[in-house]
């Protein structure tokens, strides 16, 4: 099921990404290329505007009665500057020479047909016998332009401006084949990329989802079994209305036992469940570890004198160290807890204290049982035992050192379990000062 879930999922999130980032790729190979395509025809346009402005300049004159010679042209049509393919009434080309400043060149192999729909439009772009050619259109006033046909000086109608682009097109096309070979290689890396992020991404999401659902399970089996005591105990009373409470009082205890366990369990669960919010912080404060140490620690040294255990405390602090001193305490009680319940009479318990460097160290020894290396693996996990029977003997639920590893991160700190010889486990903290 949570392989489903995290296939599903890792689709769903790639073709969001994927669709995203070709919609972003799309946009920007576009508007570069916009920006591109509108100022490399910027010179070329420069160039047809200064022409079409000197026809007008001329036909005005004109219309102010200078006449034909004043301005500027009509006797000699030389005197045009630029390329200028001339129409008469009829839309029909005239053919004529443009002057490029070197040589006459015939202006024959750029056969057009005036459209006069193009009056008023701006410039365009077209393409003639393998040539590009940058063109506008422009109309004069009758008989102010004069072009040498094949039966002499005709009047013109009709001309189209225009520039040679044919390097700027062929630049231009060479420019879109490497835009879109960029972005297409930049997409599909995107691609790959988005894959990969989708899969990382999910990591999280899945092991938080398996670890809920895990605390969801494991807290429902270990709910269950004391509610089932507890309501087996009381159908049990219900069957015998008439007993006293001396010949039931080993159901009220075990029912009261089980009732403390669950008490004990919810306050642990609820504690775990702050754990990934930012519903508990931890308050630091100057302390003086020996004394902090030696009043938390004194109920543990009295209850090793009772069961037959060695309960030593051994702190070498010559200093203040700041500390969340409610959370070092339920650090101090869970580790204390433990190693009284997995250690038996005769056994020594060592808590020992030390600065080393800008490190705080508080090491837990015990001459117990010990804890196996698999174990050792999973010795964190929420709700994991090693011993379930002892542990339920002892009243253990398996999320105290759970509890333990979240103080210790909350304080930026390290702890870790490891043997102690000839016997025994040792659970060293390691807090920043």
């Amino acid at each position: 099921m949570t392989k489903l879930i995290n296939r599903k999922q890792q689709v769903d999130n790639f073709a969001t990404l994927a669709l995203g980032l070709m919609v972003i790729f799309t946009f920007l190979a576009g508007v570069i290329f916009w920006i591109y395509t509108s100022t490399i025809y910027d010179n070329s346009d420069r160039v047809i505007n200064q022409y079409v402005s000197y026809y007008q300049q001329a036909t005005d004159k004109v219309n102010n009665g200078m006449g034909k010679d004043s301005a500027g042209f009509g006797r000699d049509p030389e005197v045009f500057r630029g390329n200028v393919l001339y129409f008469d009434d009829a839309g029909k080309q005239i053919e004529n020479q443009v002057n490029t400043g070197t040589k006459n060149v015939l202006t024959r192999k750029f056969k057009l047909t005036f459209n006069q729909s193009d009056l008023g439009e701006g410039p365009q772009t077209i393409r003639k016998n393998e040539t590009y050619l940058r063109i506008q259109a422009v109309k004069f006033k009758k008989g102010t332009v004069l072009a040498p046909g094949e039966n002499g000086l005709q009047s013109a109608a009709y001309g189209y401006v225009f520039v040679d682009v044919t390097d700027t097109v062929v630049n231009l096309k060479k420019f879109q084949d490497v835009l879109i070979w960029s972005f297409l290689s930049a997409f599909i890396f995107a691609l790959f990329f988005a894959f990969y992020i989708a899969r990382q991404s999910m990591k999280p999401v899945i092991r938080a989802w398996q670890q809920q659902q895990d605390f969801v399970n494991n807290a429902a089996h270990e709910l269950r079994t004391p509610m089932t005591v507890i309501q087996g105990k009381l159908e049990n009373l219900l069957t015998r209305p008439t007993s006293t409470i001396r010949e039931e009082s080993d159901a009220v205890i075990l029912s009261l036992s089980e009732i403390r366990r669950l008490n004990s369990l919810t306050n642990n669960m609820l504690t775990l469940a702050k754990t990934g919010s930012n519903m508990t912080k931890v308050e630091k404060e100057k302390t003086d570890v020996k004394s902090f140490l030696g009043s938390a620690l004194s109920p543990y040294i009295e209850m090793g004198e009772i069961s037959g255990k060695d309960v030593t405390v051994d702190v070498n602090v010559d200093k203040k160290v700041s500390i969340d001193r409610k959370r070092i305490h339920q650090l101090l009680v869970l580790l204390m807890d433990n190693a009284l319940k997995y250690s038996e009479e005769g056994d020594k318990i060592n808590v020992s204290a030390s600065v080393n460097k800008k490190w705080l160290q508080i090491e837990v020894a015990d001459t117990g049982r010990g804890i196996s290396d698999e174990a050792k693996k999973h010795i964190f996990d929420r709700f994991y035992r090693e011993d379930k029977t002892g542990n339920r003997k002892t009243g253990g639920t398996g999320l105290g050192l759970s509890i333990a590893e979240w103080i210790v991160s909350a304080h930026n700190g390290k702890i870790s379990v490891s043997d102690n010889h000839p016997k025994g486990t040792i659970f060293k903290v390691s807090l920043p000062i």
